[in-house]
């Protein structure tokens, strides 16, 4: 399995990733036990960061182990002053794909605005988590028309396995359940509270959809092989109705 979305490296600027080296190895080793072969360190990008890639690769160099691959990488949260800069915007690897994340209580009004630009720079955009955003909770259909524009999505393991609560499961589950996700990430923070298991999360979204494995293998390799990946087609959800009667 492939993990592209994680806070693994520890003592990085503006990051909650752990503090001590031995907690990031610690991660790794679980992760590698778990069934991962290569994880992407995303450490937050919430404000431009002079020599933040240097930074990224040191930290790699220092934790890199034979039994688990690991690649730069960035969560870069969608705001003016780091959109603004190429330097800011760290891919994932060598590929040309972004990992975006927005404000969790709810998407500005200008998010298509955000994806297009990115996008007539050469980039292709992941949409980081978006069942824990307040609005696509509301209402997941926002995501058909970010979809149609040609913007993956990525789901938390954490929230397929309820550790983020109902609302963030249930909405991973309808996302899942119509096509609206691309990728599951473990999105992990430690190797304690905040981890959470890809192959406990896959074998859970298998009851939502037939290729929840290859959200977890073929499709992040395909990014990582700088491949084109295509969306597919996402399906309207449709709000079950209850019907009350009175006697």
């Amino acid at each position: 399995m492939i993990d592209i979305h994680t806070h693994v490296l520890n003592n990085i600027r503006n990051d909650d990733g752990p503090r001590d080296i031995n907690r990031s190895r610690l991660m790794l080793q679980k992760a590698a036990e778990d069934g991962v072969k290569t994880i992407v360190a995303t450490p937050h990008m919430l404000t431009p960061i002079e020599g933040r890639k240097e930074e990224i690769m040191e930290a790699i160099s220092l934790l890199n182990q034979a039994e688990i691959e690991l690649i730069p990488g960035s969560e870069i949260f969608a705001d003016d002053a780091v959109l603004k800069s190429d330097e800011n915007l760290i891919t994932l690897g060598d590929s040309n794909y972004l990992l975006i994340e927005f404000p969790r209580a709810e998407l500005p009004g200008y998010v298509d605005e955000i994806f297009f630009e990115l996008q007539t720079k050469g980039y292709e955009c992941i949409f980081a988590h978006p069942e824990r955003n307040g609005s696509v909770v509301s209402d997941p259909n926002l995501l058909i028309d970010i979809i149609h524009a040609g913007v993956l999505t990525q789901i938390n393991a954490g929230s397929i396995l309820g550790r983020y609560g109902k609302e963030s499961k249930k909405t991973a589950q309808i996302l899942l359940e119509h096509n609206m996700v691309h990728f599951i990430a473990s999105d992990m923070h430690s190797d304690k509270n905040r981890y959470y298991s890809l192959k406990e999360a896959v074998d859970e979204a298998s009851k939502y959809t037939e290729n929840a494995l290859d959200l977890v293998t073929t499709n992040p390799e395909t990014i990582l092989n700088k491949e084109y990946l295509e969306p597919g087609d996402p399906r309207e959800y449709k709000k079950r109705g209850f019907w009350f009667f009175k006697f």
